[in-house]
């Protein structure tokens, strides 16, 4: 058995073993150039991000490490999805995807990747790094929610779809999108395939013919992968505009930090729930926590303080919030907090406030858990 890094040779049998392992897992077909367009380039630089291991020149299980910047707050950090993660049934039992895992982490070492993600059995993949973590916020808006509370909403929104080949759409897109405070950019080159992702339609709504946001949707309309707007206003004529063509719920979601549109939807959508985008592997805990961080105290006032918290195999971090803004830094003093990095993910990062993981004082219970929000149309 051995690890090998593919090239655009495997791509007909990369996509193949895609489609059979998850057409089996998740009982309906799969179609991998269809759900995820982004990855499958068949060209050696985007193939070369898989590696393999072939029995009798077959591929039998795979796995994909797609690295890529994001910006948070303004910080650039570099992350990566752990993605496609496959191994033929015949073959499983075998060992093969914890090599292939081992080959991951090395490759992600050599990336210097500050944060990893990837979607999956939490019991597999705790003992690489990965802890659930992280925020979501779900909201169903329904027809009643916007005759009730939007009920001067008047219409006149037109949806356009979002073509390859519309500059103008896509350039206003990405520059929204852009604009949002966790972003992976996005390029009049790339927006169009990543809005695409998981057989999403992007669309351009206009009133009286200018543009004033767009929206990503799945086929039926009623789930919304990603929506921006220029302004609040624009963004709930958008959504009423929206629910009122389709004539159905519609289901939203957005990153915590998105607090002026939360505000609205908490106040009047008919369900809510706050969920986990991800299982996250924190790498480079003070560039990650520096970051989201920053992020925080740019929508909530934090309280001044400071806080050393190690984690085992790491080192210690320092947090600090004072007159000249919030920051993180590796540090030499002694910490008042040791965790693991499962637990320092759940502490810091989790979905919880951070005494569902242990004992927490008044600053941590304020400035925690930081907002590590996840686009689902950016995974890879």
């Amino acid at each position: 058995m051995q690890v090998r890094r593919l090239g655009k040779e495997h791509y007909n049998q990369i996509v193949e073993i895609i489609n059979q392992v998850f057409t089996l897992k998740n009982g309906k077909e799969m179609d991998i150039e269809r759900e995820l367009p982004k990855m499958c380039v068949r060209d050696e630089q985007s193939m070369r991000k898989h590696f393999g291991i072939l029995e009798n020149g077959e591929l039998v299980a795979c796995l994909g490490v797609y690295p890529f910047s994001v910006t948070v707050a303004n910080n650039v950090l570099t992350f990566a999805t752990l993605g496609n993660v496959v191994t033929r049934p015949e073959y499983e039992g075998k060992g093969y995807m914890s090599e292939l895992l081992d080959a991951a982490v090395k490759e992600m070492d050599d990336l210097n990747v500050d944060v990893a993600r990837l979607a999956g059995l939490r019991s597999r993949y705790n003992r690489y790094g990965f802890e659930v973590a992280g925020q979501r916020y779900v909201f169903t808006f329904t027809g009643k929610n916007r005759l009730k509370y939007f009920c001067d909403f008047n219409g006149g929104i037109v949806f356009e779809k979002i073509t390859p080949n519309d500059k103008s759409g896509l350039e206003f897109a990405a520059a929204l999108y852009n604009k949002n405070g966790i972003a992976a950019p996005r390029t009049l080159e790339n927006a169009y395939v990543t809005m695409c992702a998981w057989r999403n339609t992007p669309y351009i709504a206009k009133r009286n013919g200018k543009a004033i946001g767009y929206l990503v949707a799945g086929e039926d309309g009623t789930v919304l992968a990603e929506q921006f707007a220029v302004d609040i206003e624009s963004f709930k004529d958008m959504l009423c505009g929206w629910q009122k063509n389709i004539g159905k719920d519609v289901v939203i979601a957005f990153l915590p930090h998105q607090i002026e549109t939360i505000r609205v939807f908490s106040a009047v959508c008919e369900r809510s729930r706050i969920e986990s985008p991800s299982h996250f592997y924190v790498r480079n805990w003070d560039k990650a926590v520096n970051a989201f961080i920053k992020l925080k105290a740019g929508y909530c006032k934090l309280p001044k303080g400071e806080k050393v918290i190690e984690i085992e195999g790491y080192g210690a971090i320092l947090i600090r919030v004072d007159e000249f803004g919030a920051s993180c830094e590796k540090t030499d003093r002694k910490p008042s907090l040791v965790l693991d990095r499962l637990a320092a993910t759940r502490y810091i990062f989790g979905l919880f406030p951070p005494t569902a993981t242990c004992e927490a004082d008044e600053l941590a219970q304020a400035w925690f858990p930081l907002p590590l929000g996840w686009d689902l149309q950016d995974r890879v």
